[in-house]
Formats: C-alpha cells, sequence, structure tokens
C-alpha cells in the first residue's frame, strides 16, 4: 500500500504532513528514506563491525550476526518514486535514543535513518559524535546543541531556530533531531515542533524508552510492587525551567512550596536532580511534615543508568541519602549528573542483586 496522509502512524513512528509509506510483507512498517544509504557502510554492516569488537565468545558473536543479517534481509525501505520525491523533498526526524544509547541497542528503523542523514542536531544524553561517525554518510554535518546543568548551552529558542534554519537549507534533505530519552518526557520537543508545523516542514518522531522508566530498572528498583503495595508513580523534574530546585514550587504558585502528602502515589521518580544541593532540598521538603514522606522512607540513587562501565547506585533512606552519596565522593564532587531520584517503599528493593 503507497499512499498520502496528514498523520500516519506505525508502530515505532509517528509521520506528519507529506509522508509516503510503503507497506511491506512484514508486521512493521519503514519510514520514507529519500536517499540510499551508502553500500559500504550500511546498518547492518556497522553493527557487525560494532560487535566484532566486543568481548564475546565467537558462538555469541555469529548469533547475533545471524539474526541482524536476517532481519536487515527482511525488512526493506520501500524506495520512492520520481513524483513522490517531488512532493516530499524534506523530512526532519525527532528520534529518542533511549537510556545510556549505543549503535547497538537502536533499532534497524533509526539506524537506517542516521545512515542518510544530512544534519544531526544531538543532546548531551543521546550518542556521541564519535559513534555517531561510525555509522553517518562522510558529509553529515553534526551540532551538538544539549543542556548540562550549571554549564553554558544554547537556549531553546536558539535551538528551534537553528533546527528551522536546517530543515529550510537546499542543501539539506534529512534533517535529525537526536535527543536522549524520549523526545515526550522531558525533551522539550514541543516548541521545535511547533517551529516546524509553522513553517510546513514535515517531520516525524519516533519515540524511545525515557530514563525515569529505565533507570530504576537498571538500578533494580521496580516501579511498582503489588507485595508492598507500590501500585502507581509519579515523574517529576528535579530542576525547574530556571534551572532552581523543585523541591519548594508548583507551576500554579512557584514561590509557595508545594505540599507532596498531597501527591497520592506510591513511588516518586526525580529526573534532572543529580547536584546534591538541590537533591539534599528536596529530601527536606519532602519530609518537612513527617507524613507520607518521612527521614525513613527507603530511596535511591541511579547515576548514569544503564552504562554498563559508569553506573552507580546508591541507596538509603530520604534522612541519610546525600550523606551516603558524598563519603562515596571524591571531596570536590556536587554533582551525580546525569541521575534518577526514586522515593517510596520500591527503593528498598534490589532486584538485579547477585545478577549475572
Amino acid at each position: 500500500v503507497t499512499g498520502l496522509t496528514s498523520a500516519f502512524k506505525t508502530p515505532d513512528c509517528y509521520m506528519h504532513n507529506c509522508a509516503f509509506v510503503r507497506v511491506m510483507p512484514m508486521k512493521q512498517s519503514r519510514p520514507l528514506a529519500l536517499k540510499p544509504a551508502p553500500s559500504e557502510m550500511s546498518a547492518r554492516d556497522v553493527i557487525v563491525r560494532h560487535l566484532s569488537n566486543d568481548e564475546r565468545s565467537n558462538e555469541s558473536q555469529m548469533s547475533i550476526r545471524e539474526q541482524i543479517q536476517s532481519l536487515s534481509d527482511r525488512i526493506k525501505v520501500a524506495q520512492p518514486t520520481p513524483q513522490e520525491k517531488k512532493l516530499c523533498t524534506k523530512m526532519v526526524y525527532i528520534i529518542g535514543s533511549g537510556v545510556s544509547p549505543t549503535l547497538t541497542s537502536l533499532s534497524l528503523n533509526i539506524l537506517s535513518i542516521l545512515s542518510t542523514a544530512d544534519v544531526i542536531l544531538i543532546d548531551s544524553l543521546s550518542l556521541p559524535e564519535s559513534e555517531l561517525r561510525l555509522i553517518v554518510p562522510t558529509n553529515c554535518t553534526i551540532l551538538n546543541v544539549g543542556k548540562r546543568g550549571d554549564r553554558p548551552s544554547m537556549k531553546q529558542l536558539e535551538i528551534d531556530q537553528l533546527l528551522l534554519t536546517q530543515a529550510k537549507s537546499s542543501r539539506n534533505d534529512i534533517v535529525v533531531r537526536l535527543k536522549g530519552g524520549d523526545p515526550f518526557l522531558f525533551g522539550r520537543s514541543r516548541t521545535e515542533i511547533e517551529t516546524l508545523q509553522s513553517n510546513n516542514i514535515s517531520y516525524s518522531v519516533i519515540p524511545n524508552l525515557s530514563s525515569a522508566i529505565a533507570g530504576p530498572h537498571f538500578g533494580g528498583i521496580p516501579l511498582t510492587d503489588p507485595l508492598l503495595g507500590a501500585n502507581s508513580f509519579a515523574v517529576f523534574s528535579g530542576t525547574t525551567a530556571a534551572g532552581t530546585c523543585v523541591a519548594g514550587s508548583t507551576l500554579e504558585a512557584p514561590l509557595k512550596p508545594r505540599n507532596w502528602d498531597d501527591v497520592h502515589v506510591d513511588t516518586l521518580v526525580f529526573l534532572m536532580i543529580g547536584r546534591l544541593d538541590k537533591l539534599h532540598l528536596l529530601c527536606q521538603a519532602l519530609t518537612s511534615n513527617n507524613q507520607r514522606w518521612n527521614t525513613d522512607t527507603p530511596c535511591g540513587v541511579i547515576q548514569n543508568a544503564g552504562s554498563e562501565a559508569n553506573q552507580k547506585v546508591w541507596r538509603s533512606t530520604l534522612s541519610e541519602i546525600v550523606k551516603v552519596i558524598q563519603s562515596d565522593l571524591k571531596n570536590d564532587e556536587n554533582t551525580v549528573s546525569p541521575a534518577v531520584f526514586v522515593v517510596g517503599r520500591v527503593a528498598s528493593l534490589n532486584l538485579l542483586e547477585n545478577n549475572a
């Protein structure tokens, strides 16, 4: 089936405005690639080459290669006709890269798009440029627009305009906005998308896994657990848009402290809370009434979630967690960013202990 639609949804992709999709004899369709991937650097070849550097057994490597080759052979990207190229000559992809992403953790769909990109705007928590260079065309431009706390970074309005400029450029057919985690969960995607919409530029959104969900799980902490009666959770940003701690404010009353006892869930999850002074303020705010959340409430901090080399997990109570972290850090360190903070009875669990 080939067709035009203003809003077409595939299992892992949302396409808007001008979007041609051919459904092949597979359960999952693929977004249109306007330029073929370079023959000398296919997505499959990149993954296989990347895996060949991994210290795995030969049997394991062959198994992975065979699976990737099978998928690559079965999933084909439909090539556009000349008429389709005239109607839809540009596309912006807003892609989530997941948690602690590597080339081997990305789907073939995303790898295929990256292998045809003219420009990629990356975040601090998306793939590093060194890895992207293994798969993107040699003439692809990679621009780092990531935001990191307490460091100079581009304003969101500047990023919006840069994305628009690249999308309008006659030199670019495929523009990728690559974000860590999921683009719609604390991903600041709204203004970027509205900028594209107001300029009638076609775009596609590909969601992915957020550290709000995967981060605690990488640390062995389930967000829900029926045996503990933990059946709900809520996710918050630990830092406001102005860069201050979220502990003492709400959207409606930024100067009025939030009553955390009114947050009727079993588990709290905070992102962007890696600075220890902010974490300390948040713990104090949560325990101010010493009711729903008290000084003995279990909590955990997961740093660099999902990274085999750099992940760290600290567990304690709301009254002690900052002291536990400080005792484990060098004297001059005051942050564990990027970090996920989990509060509730589930934080006392470690379901990955002694995990092979």
